[in-house]
């Protein structure tokens, strides 16, 4: 809505870390400007040559070669395999068929816009937390998104569409919702992060040598190149039984349903809503499998439609609590969240088929389920869900999530008192570990059973307190603390 490098301009070079900020800067600069009408016609381009030489894409650099049924003949020609100088199909590129049911393009966007802002009541008192991550067909929120990032919608043409309306309803005497939870709100968090962005550079991308990033010792971490000190695509696996969780939650085969279900719609469809990205996302890292997050980010760069890198980076920040965001105490339970929207599981009934007859009672629990419930289901909850499944078995679940919770919340504690940042000294030679030793015998965890269903998980820091409870050291021994991890040796 602002160019991003002005913005950062009015703030002295400093990144915007809310919307308040972005609003605040994007004012100095001017009001957002309205979108020019499109031109009736065009210029003629006159004689242009076809016959220069043409660079064909390094195939060394192909991150998609491992999805392609065969070879591509896109790049043939200058002009396309056709000579058309057509959108290249799937089957030019050598990829099977979309599985994902959303269409692209200008004339869709524009009719699904025209749709929306005719429902003004709809329009003018959206709240993006109150609608369901688990409805689908049709979805609650608008599925704008990727339109936006492959400019196939402006961004000023729906924020003034939607804020015409607005305007409209609130002439009539009607009360409409407000930023950041309305419509024209989730814009601002799109530049808020284009903006974090453009002032911190190529490292708002990364944990390392970001100075905006907290520093936590996550499990499977990046590979620095040692030149660029940029994240490569590899990471150091330091803990063999992390790297299973992260392989069990990419394939949706956790043992949490509606974990799974979150996955296996997003592989599927390449969007899920934004309460079911805070889950996946909180489970990953902070809320259970202590994963770092730039794992999660390269999943959700490579499945996302609406994939835009500045917003995957910084809401994977916000997620883990390592920026934007640090009640890391305020956690989703892949339980209690999910009944707390979808109560029947209908969301799992659609995205984990072997499930589909199990009793709503166990539908987020099935290892809990008596045998007879789950025999009269047609399925067993068996193995660990990688690999060749046995038909009619679900996975069980990777771990005791409220031990796991426990675990997390006392580390991140750990972490936040130790107080270091990505571009710190000890952080990049990896001293960092001396810091981490020792203790007392015990730790202090913020409480989270009195928020076990996550329902205020992606509220803001503004005036909340926090409670603390202690976890007894010999409990805390029986688990891969934090402590524990640093001391032993390395696995790879």
């Amino acid at each position: 809505m602002w160019d991003s490098d002005e913005i950062v301009a009015k703030r002295d070079g400093k990144p915007t870390l809310s919307t308040k900020q972005l609003q605040a800067a994007g004012k100095e600069i001017g009001h957002i400007l309205r979108p020019i009408p499109a031109p009736k016609n065009l210029p003629d381009p006159g004689n242009v040559p076809i016959d220069f030489e043409q660079t064909v894409p390094d195939a060394q650099a192909d991150a998609n070669g491992k999805w392609r049924e065969k070879g591509e003949t896109a790049y043939t020609d200058i002009a396309g395999p056709n000579g058309d100088f057509a959108i290249e199909t799937l089957e030019e590129l050598g990829y099977p068929n979309a599985t994902t049911p959303h269409r692209g393009g200008e004339s869709v966007a524009l009719e699904m816009l025209d749709k929306i802002v005719k429902d003004e009541t709809y329009t003018a008192t959206f709240r993006k937390p109150q609608t369901s991550p688990s409805a689908f067909e049709p979805q609650s929120t608008t599925l704008l998104s990727p339109f936006l990032h492959f400019g196939a919608l402006s961004v000023r043409l729906f924020y003034w569409r939607v804020q015409d309306t607005v305007t409209e309803y609130s002439k009539k005497g009607n009360s409409a919702s407000n930023p950041p939870e309305n419509l024209t709100g989730q814009l601002f968090f799109r530049d808020m992060y284009f903006a974090a962005q453009a002032a911190i550079g190529a490292t708002f991308s990364q944990a390392a040598h970001n100075p905006h990033c907290r520093f936590i010792p996550w499990h499977l971490p990046s590979k620095l190149d040692p030149e660029t000190h940029l994240a490569t695509f590899e990471y150091e696996v330091d803990s063999v039984e992390a790297e299973t969780w992260f392989q069990r939650w990419k394939a949706g085969v956790t043992g949490f349903p509606w974990i799974d279900a979150l996955m296996r719609q997003l592989r599927e469809e390449g969007w899920i809503h934004h309460l079911g990205r805070h889950s996946v996302a909180c489970f990953l890292t902070r809320g259970g499998c202590y994963v770092h997050w730039e794992r999660g980010a390269e999943v959700f760069e490579e499945l996302l439609l609406d994939h835009e890198p500045a917003c995957n980076a910084g809401n994977w920040q916000w997620l883990s609590c390592t920026a934007f965001f640090s009640q890391y105490f305020r956690c989703y339970s892949p339980v209690a969240f999910g009944q707390k929207w979808d109560l029947n599981g209908d969301l799992i009934r659609r995205w984990v088929p072997e499930l589909r007859k199990l009793d709503a009672k166990y539908i987020y629990e099935p290892w809990k389920a008596p045998v007879a419930d789950l025999k009269r289901a047609g399925i067993r909850v068996h193995g660990d869900g990688l690999g060749e499944r046995e038909k009619g078995t679900y996975p069980k679940p990777m771990f005791d999530f409220n031990e796991r919770r426990r675990i997390c919340m006392a580390s991140m504690k750990r972490s936040y008192d130790v107080g270091l940042y990505g571009n710190d000294e000890r952080v990049l030679d990896g001293s960092w570990r001396e810091l981490f030793v020792g203790g007392n015998g015990a730790v202090e965890a913020t409480t989270v059973l009195d928020n076990a269903d996550g329902n205020k998980a992606n509220e803001g820091d503004d005036n909340n307190k926090t409670s603390t409870v202690h976890i007894p050291a010999k409990r805390e021994a029986k688990q891969s603390t934090l402590d524990e991890v640093v001391k032993r040796p390395r696995k790879v």
